[in-house]
């Protein structure tokens, strides 16, 4: 089923389906689309809710997402709260769907043009703590190579050993596939990640920290961290990526800001910046087989071009090292 052929109609109906306790369940209002799901809020006798439906997603491990969602809420981290889920709704196509409890507010990339100078920096400080508090949920270990979840190698560096060899399967099945870059980007990736393993212990990450996954109230103060879809147990130096890439990119006092944050609420990870250089190619050589595969060539370029500056750099031109001059 395609998001243009998702009714809100089908979305209440497979709210109530999966929440039976919620029914009748009434349509309120859209929230901003993503990439790869659809949300609306919606009115019930137990409060108003969100009914949110997984698109063009691989469901490799989508229940246990989930869980996962679920129990770092549990465990008192600022994420909302989940009511039901299931992988194969009828009423929405047989896609997953989740209800949440509704939090009201905004995302930050909404909101923040209308914030002054000092709100701003607030709200970078409260979302680094929100992250470092993710950070101290318990896990059992580093992900499987599945889900993400579960218990799966012994080390980081075997983790990142295992995400080479299914990037480079995935790249030979491209036909613009830049592949002498790949593969120097691929051996420098298991070098650094090598040298940096023995210091990395495993936790919960987010993994798509950015503006829109922050919800903030009426007056740009921070709230809870939105979509938990991409969570896994990994170095948590991972989700430092795309706030540097999509935050903080000329915006130096917001990365300061973010770091006092973390560090008031948990320890920074040792040898961070070594990490993130690791953390970085993974994303780069993630996120250009991605590009190409669904044809974004805007992104696939700003990729390639990070990418190409890593490499050429031994792994020093990382994320956080072009925020400032």
């Amino acid at each position: 089923m395609a998001i243009s052929e998702l009714t809100v109609e089908d979305v209440a109906a497979g709210v109530a389906e999966v929440l039976p306790e919620a029914a009748p369940v009434r349509p309120v209002r859209a929230l901003r689309r993503g990439r790869s799901h659809v949300s609306w809020v919606l009115e019930s006798p137990r409060g108003r809710l969100v009914g949110k439906v997984l698109l063009g997603c691989p469901r490799d491990g989508f229940m246990e997402r989930l869980a996962e969602h679920r129990r770092v809420w549990e465990h008192g981290v600022l994420v909302p709260p989940v009511l039901a889920f299931t992988d194969s709704c009828p009423a929405v196509g047989g896609q997953p769907l989740t209800v949440f409890e509704y939090l009201p507010g905004v995302d930050a990339e909404e909101t923040l043009p209308s914030v002054d100078a000092d709100r701003a920096l607030a709200l970078m400080r409260d979302t680094g703590a929100a992250l470092a508090r993710l950070h101290q949920v318990p896990v059992g270990g580093f992900g499987n190579a599945v889900g993400g979840l579960g218990v799966g190698p012994a080390s980081w560096g075997a983790v990142v050993a295992g995400r080479a060899a299914w990037l480079r399967d995935a790249y030979r099945s491209l036909d613009e596939a830049p592949l002498a870059l790949v593969e120097a980007g691929i051996g420098l990736l298991c070098r650094l990640a090598d040298d940096v393993s023995p210091h990395v212990r495993p936790a919960v990450a987010h993994l798509d920290v950015y503006l829109p996954n922050i919800l903030v109230d009426d007056k740009g103060r921070f709230r809870i961290l939105l979509d938990l879809e991409h969570v896994r147990w990994v170095d948590p130096v991972m989700d430092f990526v795309k706030p540097a890439m999509w935050m903080f990119a000329e915006r130096p006092a917001w990365a300061d800001a973010f770091a006092d944050g973390y560090r008031s609420a948990g320890t920074w990870p040792e040898r961070w910046s070594e990490r993130l250089s690791v953390a970085t190619g993974l994303e780069l050589l993630t996120g250009v087989q991605y590009w190409i595969r669904v044809a974004d060539h805007e992104m696939r370029e700003d990729y390639l071009r990070r990418l190409r500056a890593w490499v050429r750099s031994d792994g020093a031109a990382h994320v956080w090292a072009s925020i400032r001059p």
